[in-house]
């Protein structure tokens, strides 16, 4: 299981665990340069994107 956290992150992979689109997970990786934990560290700050009603606002 350690193995596994020591390996690069991929695109897709970065895609999956944190929902983000091509061009953010391309950013990360080229300053990261794949690093799991700063990647991780960093993503976990990343402000989430929470979906709103469709309705919201319309009163």
């Amino acid at each position: 299981m350690s193995e596994s956290k020591s390996e690069p992150y991929t695109v897709e992979q970065l895609q999956q665990q944190y929902a983000v689109s091509m061009q953010v997970a391309v950013g990360v990786m080229e300053q990261f340069g794949g690093d799991r934990s700063r990647i991780d560290k960093f993503l976990k700050r990343w402000p989430q994107k929470r979906a709103k009603p469709i309705d919201a606002g319309k009163n």
